[in-house]
């Protein structure tokens, strides 16, 4: 669990040459989570900034779990630790003189642990391999994208995702530039003097970072001709917002298109993306990566829909398809399908289409997902099943709405059915008291709304869009 930080490009190579696996959480994760992820991965080490680490914390990690050791990294040591817990220097000592056995790792060998929503809205854990990561990373390198040995790559974000891992680290690891790490700005208006400090060739952003590009006044009579390439991914952009950037790259002289793409972390995080001007069409995600099939079939069959039709299901055949779901072959088999062509195909939960150029366009999710700002990806059904266990709650529901502050994301709101035997205020009181327990900031819902009843379809199943719409009259 650490920041951005150089500590995260040692790591993710030397657990690979040790034969190992690993899976990154995100920073400010509570206690209770970073438990639960120690026992259910059965992990024998935790590397975490010492600033996370809070003395409840580390007491209770080593109450709840068996890690073997807790490794600190950096200087802030605010407390006595543990005996078993060790400061990053005091753990290279231990290895010094001693030879690790030589581990004959296979290419298909589970690597990297990464959570997602699945095709059900419910978290889950991604297996991915290194092969998972080095045809990925092949793929990228043979678009007609302008990356180059030497090149400076702007990385802002922690490897907590398969994106990150992939596209921000591996990548840029791979096709020999100079990874540039550097922490999310604590205000984010002054992006613009960091892109003009650090003069990065790559920029993978939120649409947050470039809007402050667009509107930003220090660029005024500056080159930025040292932009190669800017990328935006994690969640949908509006046409109207890809227009806007569009004039910013003219307003600067700047031979740019947007790039983006659309894939899933069960295909390593990639797929379909923007690989030229030719295929920079607004309103697509691009077209598919070499060798990798993109096609839109009937929801849960295997009865593919024609060019341009609408109604179905995007599904993925390519050679970065994950392992499967950690311990869960249940729901591994729902959504890695072998079809009549004898292939096995991923079913994303993405409702698309594919039109007769092979440009692929995404219409939204079959489940429910929820992008809060700065780049959390939250699930409802696991935030309701939580709530649903407090003394008290009868329903709930968690719907997203637009966040007003931050274009393209959303903030949760959570209504609630109480039961009438219990006090209103005194269940309120726990549900936030769990919450608070279970989940970082920005994934709590930001308003508790209580209703006598929740509103339901026709079909008698609970009506999110109402709920949604609801939500932002309300607010």
């Amino acid at each position: 669990m650490l920041p951005a930080m150089s500590y995260e490009v040692f790591l993710f190579y030397a657990i690979d040459l040790a034969g190992g696996a690993m899976s990154f959480l995100p920073p400010e994760t509570p206690a209770e989570t970073i438990c639960k992820s120690i026992r259910d991965f059965s992990s024998d080490y935790l590397f975490i900034f010492d600033a996370f680490l809070t003395e409840e914390t580390e007491r209770r990690i080593y109450q709840a779990t068996d890690i073997k050791n807790i490794i600190t990294i950096g200087t802030t040591r605010h407390f006595e630790h543990d005996i078993k817990t060790l400061s990053w220097e005091r753990f290279i000592e231990k290895g010094a003189n001693i030879r690790a056995v030589k581990v004959l790792r296979n290419s298909a060998d589970l690597l990297f642990v990464a959570k997602t929503g699945g095709s059900t809205g419910e978290p889950k854990n991604v297996m991915l391999s290194d092969d998972n990561f080095n045809i990925l990373v092949h793929q990228y390198l043979h678009t007609q994208l302008p990356y180059g040995a030497g090149d400076r790559w702007l990385r802002l974000w922690p490897v907590f995702s398969a994106t990150a891992a992939v596209s921000s680290l591996h990548l840029a690891m791979c096709a020999g530039m100079e990874s540039v790490i550097r922490h999310f700005p604590v205000n984010i208006s002054d992006f613009d003097r960091m892109v003009l400090d650090e003069k990065p060739n790559h920029l993978i952003l939120i649409p947050q970072l470039l809007d402050v590009l667009e509107k930003s006044d220090l660029f005024a009579g500056k080159d930025l001709s040292f932009i190669k390439s800017v990328g935006c991914g994690g969640l949908s952009i509006t046409d109207g917002f890809e227009q806007r950037v569009d004039r910013f790259f003219k307003r600067y002289d700047l031979p740019l298109f947007l790039g983006y793409g659309w894939g899933c972390t069960e295909s390593a995080s990639g797929a379909a993306m923007r690989m030229n001007r030719e295929t920079a069409k607004i309103g697509y995600v691009g077209i598919p990566l070499v060798n990798t099939v993109v096609a839109v079939f009937e929801p849960d069959s295997e009865e593919e829909l024609e060019y341009g039709k609408e109604g179905g299901g995007l599904c993925i055949l390519s050679h970065t398809i994950m392992l499967g779901y950690y311990n869960d072959p249940e729901m591994t088999q729902r959504v890695l399908k072998r079809h009549k062509d004898g292939n096995i195909w991923l079913h994303t939960g993405d409702l698309g289409t594919v039109n007769e150029d092979g440009f692929v366009r995404v219409h939204g999710r079959m489940t429910r997902t929820i992008f809060v700002f700065p780049t959390a990806k939250i699930y409802p059904a696991a935030i309701e099943n939580i709530i649903s266990t407090v003394p008290g709650v009868k329903e709930t529901a968690v719907v997203g709405i637009p966040d007003q502050e931050h274009e393209g994301f959303e903030i949760p709101l959570c209504y609630l059915v109480y039961d009438k035997r219990y006090e209103e205020k005194t269940v309120l009181e726990s549900v936030h008291k769990l919450c608070k327990t279970a989940y970082m900031e920005c994934e709590r819902p930001k308003r508790f709304i209580p209703l006598t009843e929740l509103p339901l379809t026709e079909v008698g199943k609970i009506d999110y869009a109402a709920l949604e719409k609801s939500g932002r009259e309300m607010m």
